[in-house]
């Protein structure tokens, strides 16, 4: 496992806290080491030459993540409706079923165990490997269930059988590939450089310990604003991921098919 991978596992909070302790750690650090190398004079002319460099690579930069930020929110965004659309198209696919009957009578429980895969074993793993074999194979199953029932109806229902299973396997293809999702590399670069600049910019600063002090408060309110780029640039990767709502909703509506009576029912999504 990676540093990122690593960083991506945590909590929100310790994310923050480990991008918040390393910016301060390193704008503390340029200042009080490399300062006295540079050899810059403490004249006040000098200092305002500093100040102005900083507040322009400090602003270069907070653009630079309010951009990013808005980009990967609405990568988010659509992730999201991703979902929504793929238990949409299920959910007609089930009410289907329940119009044609008994021809289409394997296609529900198929289906109560697809919701559950999808909940417990594909959505946690797909950003980083894709496609779940198990998945994949419940998702043939539900193909092959409705291409069945499509046979045994006839006129109109078998068409738009056929074309509701043809919905489901379109929608789950973008939602795999809403997973794959994320910022660009070029954007991270850019990100890198400019905290880069603003650390170099601390070493034409005097190397006092207030002037320290506030260096390294200003890194780490920039360094929460990386943090909260980095949490939100994958929406099916870390602690803020797109929820799997829709699908746990449709799953009790699929268990209530299976068993009226509220028992248990395997291959169901817990509420």
């Amino acid at each position: 496992m990676d540093i990122v991978d690593f960083l991506r596992a945590l909590p929100s909070a310790a994310v923050y806290g480990a991008f918040m302790a390393t910016g301060a750690a390193l704008a503390a650090l340029s200042c009080r080491l490399v300062a006295p190398l540079v050899g810059t004079p403490p004249t006040k002319e000098m200092l305002d030459v500093a100040m102005r460099t900083t507040a322009a690579v400090t602003g270069a930069l907070t653009l630079t993540l309010a951009f990013c930020a808005v980009q990967a929110r609405s990568q988010m965004t659509d992730a999201q409706r991703s979902v929504h659309v793929e238990a949409a198209a299920i959910g007609g696919l089930l009410r289907l079923a329940d119009r044609l009957g008994e021809p289409a009578r394997a296609l529900v429980p198929a289906i109560a165990a697809y919701l559950r895969s999808i909940t417990e074993e594909e959505f946690p793993t797909m950003a980083g490997t894709g496609r779940h074999p198990a998945t994949q194979r419940l998702a043939e199953a539900i193909e092959a269930a409705a291409h069945a029932a499509a046979v045994a109806a006839t006129g109109s229902l078998a068409a738009d059988m056929l074309k509701e299973a043809n919905e489901v396997e379109t929608a789950r293809e973008d939602r795999l590939q809403a997973a794959t999702v994320a910022l660009p590399q070029e954007f991270w670069v850019l990100i890198l450089l400019l905290a880069g600049l603003v650390l170099a910019s601390g070493t034409l600063y005097p190397p006092r310990a207030h002037v320290v002090a506030m260096l390294a408060i200003q890194a780490a309110g920039l360094g929460a604003l990386v943090a909260f780029v980095f949490l939100i640039e994958q929406p099916f990767r870390g602690e803020m991921l797109v929820s799997t709502d829709p699908y746990r909703v449709l799953a009790r509506s699929v268990a209530h098919r299976l068993d009226p009576g509220g028992g248990p029912v395997p291959g169901a999504a817990a509420p």
